[in-house]
């Protein structure tokens, strides 16, 4: 039973990690590596991460706390974590969402039957407040869609518009991280773009994984609920002309990079 590593993502997380942490231990998959890495935390999370682990150390086959004296965001959190993982798979789950007890051994099961493919599962959308989740749902049912198509295809979509539903919703095999050298910490806002586009331009594609596996939570602390995405549009927009452009005129996509290249460039100026 090859190991897998849980990397939980936690910034002023002490209200939900201890049930993100209960359902990596529920899972039914035993080979476990658990990794916490806190992103200089305001609030007690350290404290409450450090007696749960405490208490549930046996648990795992290993158990990690990486801690930081400077907020990086959440790519810096996954790099630092990346440095303690000796697992040949890799999950990364924030410490607000959760995972279902067969979620990891679904997981390798699917990889170790497609080598060449990272799946993608279902999620379960989930909020402590109202929330309307229509409109992230029909986006989660695009990404489901997305993740069903042939190689081309879904490189093409990717190029568009980040098609995979949820950063949870992924899982990967370590080899691959090494081979990005792990999450551009110029992008704070989101951690898995522009990982997944370098993976799809080295020849690596997405699989279907039709259960619900990770349950994700929409929260107005959270970018995916916030109401002011101007710091997610200064990444997109960073991104764009930092990589996306040249990805798409490399992949004969010429003229649509021009017409993304003149809305992405009135969206700099507005930052300006």
């Amino acid at each position: 039973m090859k190991l897998v590593s849980v990397v939980v993502q936690a910034y002023n997380s002490a209200d939900t990690i201890c049930d993100t942490l209960e359902s990596i231990k529920a899972q039914t998959y035993s080979n476990i590596e658990l990794i916490i890495s806190d992103d200089k935390s305001k609030d007690n999370t350290i404290e409450v991460a450090k007696a749960w682990m405490e208490e549930n150390k046996n648990t795992f086959s290993n158990i990690k706390l990486v801690t930081t004296e400077q907020n990086t965001g959440i790519p810096g959190t996954n790099n630092r974590a990346l440095k303690q993982v000796t697992g040949e798979y890799v999950e990364f789950l924030a410490a607000d969402d959760y995972m279902v007890p067969e979620a990891i051994a679904e997981y390798v099961a699917f990889c170790e039957g497609n080598p060449k493919a990272i799946p993608i599962a279902r999620v379960r959308l989930v909020s402590d407040e109202p929330c309307d989740f229509t409109p992230v749902q029909k986006y989660c049912d695009k990404c489901y869609e997305f993740a069903k198509l042939e190689y081309k295809e879904q490189y093409k979509q990717l190029l568009m518009q980040n098609m995979v539903v949820a950063p949870a919703a992924a899982f990967y095999p370590m080899e691959l991280m090494h081979e990005v050298n792990g999450f551009d910490e110029a992008y704070r806002c989101f951690e898995d773009y522009p990982m997944n586009l370098k993976l799809m331009k080295q020849g690596y594609r997405f699989g279907f994984v039709d259960k619900e596996l990770i349950g994700y939570r929409i929260s107005a602390k959270s970018i995916t609920g916030s109401s002011d995405l101007s710091p997610v549009k200064r990444d997109e927009t960073k991104l764009f002309f930092r990589e996306k452009m040249w990805y798409m005129i490399q992949a004969g996509m010429g003229w649509e990079a021009i017409k993304q290249s003149r809305y992405w460039i009135k969206m700099a100026l507005k930052k300006g």
